[in-house]
């Protein structure tokens, strides 16, 4: 796997370069073709005080992206806690892609019309008539353009999987139309799909 590395505010030096190269060369292989893999190094101050090291790992293949994303005061255990979660996730994959049909037909079996619905009735980031669930105004602090896959919604919710994510945004093919699907508190899948007005 051929893997880009790059450093933000931090000098690349060969040694490092090296290390960052002989973990990744430990991992488990992808059976899917990588089109892309990236490993980012940049340190990051926090609030509190003090300095921390953010290593972040993505791999891309065809049809999935794996990423992690790891921090620690000490470079080298970041980087190494940041390999090893992808190692997990490189398993899991591999598990995810052996059962994925068993999964897929389950899902829809499973599948009701009231996942969209939390269980108080109201949509998540909505206010219930209690106001319990509102959510306070904030400052937008962060904006991030990333490519959207087509695919179904069983695609989505193993791609949501794989990344860890407890929401994830794609192109509903069936639909025509982009889609959010979200995990309940239940634990369960929703999925958003805006109607226009």
């Amino acid at each position: 796997m051929d893997v880009q590395i790059k450093t933000k505010n931090l000098r690349l030096t060969d040694s490092l370069d090296a290390y960052i190269r002989s973990r990744v060369a430990k991992l488990d292989r992808i059976e899917e073709r990588v089109v892309d893999a990236k490993f980012e190094v940049h340190p990051e101050h926090n609030r509190t005080g003090g300095e921390q090291i953010v290593a972040q790992f993505t791999i891309a293949t065809r049809d999935s992206v794996l990423r992690t994303e790891e921090k620690n005061h000490d470079l080298h255990t970041a980087i190494d806690l940041a390999v090893d979660r992808m190692s997990r996730q490189i398993k899991r994959f591999h598990d995810k892609r052996v059962f994925a049909r068993r999964r897929r037909s389950q899902l829809l079996a499973e599948q009701s019309s009231d996942a969209l619905v939390s269980p108080n009735g109201a949509l998540p980031g909505e206010a219930s008539e209690d106001g319990e669930d509102e959510i306070p105004v904030s400052e937008l602090v962060r904006r991030k353009r990333f490519k959207i896959q087509p695919m179904s919604e069983e695609e989505a919710v193993e791609h949501m999987e794989l990344l860890g994510h407890d929401f994830y945004v794609f192109f509903n093919p069936d639909e025509a139309q982009i889609n959010i699907l979200y995990r309940r508190r239940d634990g369960q899948y929703g999925l958003l799909q805006p109607d226009l007005i």
